[in-house]
């Protein structure tokens, strides 16, 4: 574990919300030391968001915790359930709001979305990065000042229960710290695109509304009764739950319109805690300056439609995390690092400006599955594991079972970058990209960065399939259109 009192560190993290989680979490799996603080002495016990999406549960699984996920989460229906109330939810419709049903996912991916809150899924992430042994936590710290050079920043701390204060140098920095991050304040970056798009309040509740609406199950309740339209979200398998709303939040006249909403004039309701939000569709004007990165709502801000704020951050800590992990151990070049934005930048365009169209959150699930999944490889069983549980934290090659030149090839290479052959069924080769006598190499994420031709010398070729990407040169491949704005990034360094 990095020390408690290092003033060195590879990577400070700043916050601890999904971003600041999984970045230090993929910092740890490819074996590299992070601080991450956060100036809150607990994380927050209100489940600002529900769903994790189809890739968000690929990226838990890959830590090995989608199994502690699932027990949190609840069995639903991936649609919006409108009805005039929730007591008559057999009469109401379906409607799809971009996430792919079980039977859907199924043909994609290993695993499947989840229903789950994100005050559960947090302390989880925070867990399992604090059994990780390089990495360092500290809660109830908050960042005082920052001062950057050009051999990385210098970070002034300060316990917010003792008044102790600690100044760090880090040679990165990841501003995972909200929407108002005092990181980007002090680098001068402003935020882009509308303001107050979406305004109102969710109060988190426990009453008995999985017996109210029965069988069907579904991820979101759409409320349409004259006097009570609202929106109620289960915050998992218990009875607690969310309720949305335009006002201000007052626990009588919410219990009032919950009762009226659910249809049932005698429910018991009991209010825990209610949150007024505010919310915008803007994108940080830029996301990295020297040696710091924004992620998460630090760099773009989203309303609640579509349910897309959670799973943005996690993607954009899991990428950052891998590619400062790569860069740190030498594996590839600094300029992998300007690919961080290159790529995820197109997808929160997207996402950000799905979240500011008033019909953003009914989407049919064919079109957002391919901007919450990217580019990476294809999904396809190899025995009970998928090609995705085969990638590995450096490269992995995928070739043909029974290819002995490629076992070769890989046996003899010579790299800085480390490189896993995956031995596939010839009918899984061929599904994944890489049919009789070619070979497929992906990055850690699953992105295809080379194909190897059959025909090709598989020593030479891959030699300098891998020398390529360790000078941060990528095989092209094309961007995929959604709807007009295209999601997978152009070319970028690799």
């Amino acid at each position: 574990m990095l020390s408690a009192n290092s003033n060195e560190v590879p990577v400070l993290v700043v916050g601890a919300g999904p971003a600041g989680l999984a970045a230090a979490i993929e910092l740890a799996r490819h074996g590299m030391p992070s601080l991450l603080i956060e100036r809150r002495t607990t994380l927050s016990s209100h489940p600002r968001a529900t769903v994790l999406s189809l890739r968000s549960m690929e990226l838990v699984r890959a830590w090995g915790l989608e199994a502690e996920v699932r027990a949190r989460s609840a069995e639903v229906d991936p649609r919006m359930l409108e009805s005039e109330t929730l007591a008559s939810a057999a009469a109401g419709t379906a409607l799809q709001v971009g996430y792919p049903s079980a039977e859907q996912s199924r043909m994609i991916s290993p695993t499947t979305p989840a229903c789950v809150a994100q005050d559960d899924l947090e302390p989880l992430l925070l867990a399992h990065l604090r059994a990780a042994p390089r990495s360092s936590v500290k809660l109830g710290t908050e960042l005082t000042g920052i001062f950057f050079g050009t051999d990385g920043a210098r970070a002034d701390l300060r316990d917010v229960r003792t008044g102790a204060l600690r100044t760090v140098h880090a040679r990165y920095v990841v501003a995972a710290d909200g929407a108002r991050s005092a990181v980007r304040r002090a680098l001068g970056i402003p935020l882009i695109g509308p303001d107050n798009l979406m305004e109102g309040y969710t109060t988190l509740f426990r009453a008995p509304l999985w017996d109210v609406v029965g069988e069907h199950r579904h991820l979101i309740y759409s409320v349409t009764h004259a006097a009570a339209p609202g929106v109620f979200v289960p915050a998992g398998p218990s009875d607690r739950w969310l309720y949305g709303g335009a006002g201000a939040p007052d626990d009588h006249r919410t219990a009032r319109l919950i009762r009226l909403g659910a249809g049932v004039p005698d429910l018991p309701v009991r209010i825990e805690q209610a949150r007024h939000f505010s919310s915008g569709a803007q994108i940080a004007e830029r996301w990295a300056s020297g040696c710091v990165f924004l992620a998460g709502d630090a760099a773009h801000r989203v309303t609640p439609r579509g349910g897309t704020g959670l799973n943005l951050a996690l993607h954009d800590g899991y990428d950052l995390g891998w590619k400062l992990g790569w860069v740190l151990r030498g594996w590839a070049p600094p300029a992998l690092l300007d690919s961080y934005e290159a790529e995820r930048r197109p997808v929160a365009e997207y996402t950000t400006a799905r979240s500011a169209d008033p019909g953003g959150s009914r989407r049919a699930a064919e079109q957002e599955v391919r901007a919450d999944l990217g580019g990476r490889i294809a999904h396809v069983w190899a025995g009970e594991r998928s090609t995705l549980d085969l990638l590995e934290p450096g490269l992995t090659l995928y070739a043909g079972r029974g290819e002995p030149a490629w076992e070769s090839a890989a046996k003899a290479l010579q790299a800085r970058i480390p490189v896993a052959l995956r031995p596939l069924d010839p009918v899984a080769a061929r599904a994944v990209g890489a049919p009789a006598g070619s070979a497929l190499l992906a990055r850690s994420d699953g992105t295809p960065v080379g194909v190897i031709p059959t025909g090709a010398e598989p020593v030479a070729s891959l030699r300098a399939a891998v020398a390529g990407v360790a000078r941060g040169r990528c095989s092209e491949r094309p961007a995929k259109a959604i709807g007009s704005r295209s999601v997978d990034p152009a070319p970028a360094p690799c």
